[in-house]
């Protein structure tokens, strides 16, 4: 297996460590993991990674005297007499310490969950731009501009290896019920559809590779629209651009 056979399953392995990927994903991806030995490796290397991410955190030590008074509520520091309830200033203090214990625990458990999340975008913006690097080194690559409204960008082509990679800037704002997704254009107008894309927000421009089970080379052009999140099957949204190659 070439290694751009090998990227649709890699861009997958950060999400599967995490418990993230989708059931359709993590069945293709687990029966891709049997077969090959660099990819198990590299999940490997990941789940060790998202394992330590919590002991990255140093422990909250309790005060001496909170601690003192958390001994002494033990049922073998309890004399042998019938409980009564009281509610002294020192039991308040104590609910207040947990209850903020707890807080703490609960706010170090979501920062390690973001960066988890960040975790796995960078590694996707680091795999899609060496995927972008190396096609730039291939002399059979062709670059085709994109300049359509405040759209600009690149399409970088390699029909020899069946590879491409859209280079973006400028995408107009979508909201969380729609999505961009990407179509193959035929030369009788049918589009195929090349993926779903959600940037990231905080970033300039985005680079993303186009998968095709189809050789490029059936293709006479690539398009984008917005749909709603989940893809179309065909365009149903507006065009945002069109290359013709």
């Amino acid at each position: 297996m070439t290694y751009y056979q090998h990227v649709p399953f890699r861009e997958n392995i950060p999400a599967y460590a995490l418990g993230a990927l989708d059931a359709e994903d993590v069945a293709a991806l687990e029966a891709h993991l049997r077969t090959c030995a660099s990819c198990r490796d590299e999940l490997a290397a990941y789940r060790a990674t998202s394992d330590s991410l919590p002991m990255t955190l140093p422990p909250q030590r309790p005060s001496a005297a909170l601690r003192r008074r958390l001994e002494g509520r033990l049922p073998s520091a309890q004399k042998a007499t019938r409980p009564r309830l009281s509610w002294s200033f020192g039991r308040v203090a104590m609910g207040i310490a947990i209850v903020l214990l707890l807080a703490l625990n609960v706010f170090s458990i979501l920062q390690v969950r973001a960066l988890q999340s960040q975790q796995v975008q960078l590694m996707d913006q680091i795999q899609n731009g060496q995927m972008a690097l190396a096609m730039l080194s291939y002399p059979n690559t062709e670059t085709f501009p994109i300049n359509e409204a405040s759209v600009t960008g690149s399409l970088l082509l390699d029909k020899e290896y069946n590879n491409a990679v859209l280079i973006l800037r400028g995408l107009p704002s979508i909201t969380d019920e729609q999505t961009y997704q990407l179509w193959l254009i035929a030369s009788n107008g049918e589009r195929t559809s090349a993926g779903l894309v959600r940037p990231q927000t905080d970033l300039p421009f985005i680079s993303e590779p186009i998968y095709s089970t189809q050789d490029l080379s059936n293709f006479v052009g690539i398009g984008m629209t917005i749909e709603p999140a989940g893809g179309s099957g065909h365009p149903t949204g507006l065009q945002i651009f069109r290359i013709d190659f």
